[in-house]
């Protein structure tokens, strides 16, 4: 499991953890102080207060229209005593009065914080603030306090604005529950159990219908439909219930646009109400399902989660019907539960794909490991080591080694790179590596091989991919290399006698896209001390932190300088030079190469560190 997907799996069980603290407690403010605790301690932090507004507040202590509900970890200075601190209005109480509180978060340099001028506040300076919302209404002010903003993630204020939806809803469920202790009881405790039934509901659609004949049961409406958009963006009948013809199991969808109601009401994210269809104007096809439906009374709640509409509830009767202002309240925090559940439930799909196809490519990355040579050849005389490094979980490089039939022994050597990355690339790697190897092992040239399996790539491949590649037959007994280019990098020769470094030159045209070409075949003599070096482009072309490549000449030169090594030892420098360039920058590309060195003369062992 990586580290990010940890680290949203963490987060996700602390944001459930303080729904469930906040949806079962029946004392809200203890609620939130533990709420508040877990998020602050979430978020890296130290130090975080929640403001209530509160028209009855009328001192100056801790603000006006305010009260100070909750607070953790508070640095001496900042003590609920302390007048200087928190006698008086600020800033983000301002901005919550003038209505410009309105972001899912706010960066704030706080005031109250500037004038404890440099008493024990523990290096605090500004605050994150999220609004306390439910629905369009703002009910407080979530603050968690740092240093500087650069403590403030991303990923962090995130989670301070679903800390603060999930506080606001909890509030106002709070309100709403003493509001209806007198009058509706028991719909009070359906509401609960209702928001219990949708967070404890993991499959989508036991989920959405389940939602939908709630709504319609204790909204006491006829019928109920959540519509959503769809992968195409228009606006789709996820789940309906009440019904005379369905338009979820029909699949009806309507444009996502200003001319329908629910269009409507998910840009404005405010709900639609009519006690009777027949005095609007409607579009003609929102008309004529309504008509043939037979309804009349017609309310469209938005489904936000985050700032965001994400759907929206459409709830009609049969009879002229106007909902009264507590039956919106109570329908819009409904509304609000089911879309908390719904997106909560669209996360944790989406961490489950993304651990399936984790655990998919790691299963892929040990087939694509089990492909290649399980060890380096071992040749009288000389010496040989490989490195393969995938810039990605798998990689469209591949190298090779086989020994050839026949009689005195040779050694077919392989190094290819698919012109694409992850998942495509190794399967076509697979494809091309083991046609290469079949053809080779027919006893074919070097050449021969190459022109054969393009030929064959051609005819298996369904892709537009396609690769470049190398393929050389080594004689140990002689020293011979017969070698072909397919279009890929040319190989470096080191030469003992003179000190110099020297391509392998031969002509030819990738595998994989024309089904005429031409490749060269050529050959050279490997003598005592010479070496080899065969690579991809990821080498050279690795990145340093400013976006420059390596380039030839370092790969070069550390072969020049380090060629008395042995195989091992030059392969080891090879690294580091790369290691040290590209170091702190992330790479796009593999890098795969082998080192082949004819024994002869003085050669060194380099131990790597």
């Amino acid at each position: 499991m990586t580290a990010y997907t940890e680290e949203l799996i963490h987060s996700l069980t602390t944001l459930n953890k303080i729904a469930e603290t906040l949806n079962r407690s029946d004392d809200v403010a203890s609620a939130l102080k533990s709420a508040l605790a877990d998020l602050v301690q979430l978020m890296g932090l130290e130090t975080g207060w929640i403001f209530l507004k509160d028209p009855a507040a009328r001192s100056q202590w801790f603000g006006r229209g305010f009260t100070l509900a909750a607070e953790y970890n508070l640095p001496p200075a900042m003590a609920r005593t302390k007048a200087i601190i928190w006698k008086g209005g600020c800033d983000c109480q301002a901005f919550c009065s003038k209505g410009t509180l309105t972001e899912p978060y706010n960066e704030v340099r706080c005031s109250r914080l500037a004038a404890l001028r440099g008493r024990d506040r523990a290096g605090l300076a500004v605050h994150a603030s999220a609004p306390l919302r439910s629905g369009a209404q703002i009910l407080g002010i979530l603050n968690v306090a740092a240093p500087d903003w650069e403590s403030f993630t991303p990923e962090a204020l995130a989670l301070l604005a679903n800390a603060g939806s999930l506080m606001g809803i909890a509030l106002e469920r709070a309100r709403l529950f003493d509001l209806l202790q007198e009058q509706r009881i028991d719909e009070q405790a359906a509401l609960l159990e209702f928001s219990n039934q949708l967070l404890g509901r993991p499959q989508q659609r036991d989920l959405l219908d389940f939602a939908v004949r709630e709504v319609g049961r204790l909204a006491a409406v006829d019928a109920v439909a959540l519509v959503a958009p769809d992968a195409d963006g228009r606006l789709l009948f996820q789940a309906a219930a009440g019904w005379r013809v369905d338009p979820a199991a029909a699949a009806t969808t309507m444009a996502d646009n200003e001319f329908n109601i629910v269009g409507q009401v998910m840009d404005a994210q405010q709900p639609f109400l009519a006690g009777d269809m027949e005095a609007h104007v409607l579009p003609l096809y929102e008309l004529e399902w309504l008509h043939d439906e037979g309804f009349r009374g017609y309310a469209a709640v938005p489904l936000i989660v985050e700032g965001r509409s994400i759907g929206a509830l459409l709830l009609n009767t049969r009879q002229p019907r106007l909902l009264s202002e507590d039956e919106l309240r109570f329908l819009r925090l409904m509304a609000n539960q089911a879309a908390i559940a719904v997106d909560g439930l669209r996360l944790r799909q989406e961490e489950a794909q993304r651990q399936r196809l984790q655990e998919e490519l790691n299963l892929a990355r040990q087939i694509q490991l089990g492909m290649l040579p399980k060890h380096n050849p071992t040749l009288p005389g000389w010496q040989i080591d490989a490195v393969y490094q995938a810039a990605r979980i798998v990689s469209g490089d591949f190298y090779d080694f086989f020994d050839l039939p026949g009689e005195p022994r040779r050694l077919g050597m392989v190094v290819a790179d698919v012109a694409d990355k992850g998942a495509p690339a190794a399967l076509f790697m697979a494809l091309s590596r083991t046609v290469i190897r079949t053809i080779a092992l027919s006893g074919r040239g070097a050449a021969a091989t190459l022109l054969r399996a393009n030929q064959l790539i051609l005819n298996d491949s369904q892709s537009d991919l396609f690769l470049s590649a190398f393929y050389a037959i080594l004689e140990p007994e002689s020293g011979r290399l017969l070698y072909a280019n397919a279009g890929h990098n040319r190989p470096l020769c080191y030469r003992a006698a003179t000190g110099a470094v020297e391509e392998l030159p031969a002509r030819g045209i990738i595998l994989g896209v024309f089904e005429e070409i031409a490749i060269e075949e050529q050959q050279i003599a490997v003598e005592p001390g010479d070496v080899l070096l065969f690579y991809t482009d990821g080498l050279p072309e690795g990145l340093d932190v400013e976006g420059r490549m390596m380039g030839m000449q370092r790969l070069v030169e550390a072969l020049r300088h380090n060629a008395d090594l042995d195989a091992a030892g030059i392969s080891g420098v090879i690294v580091d030079v790369y290691n040290q360039f590209t170091a702190g920058a992330e790479q796009s590309d593999d890098v795969t190469f082998f080192v082949v060195k004819r024994a002869g003369g003085q050669t060194s062992k380099r131990v790597r560190g």
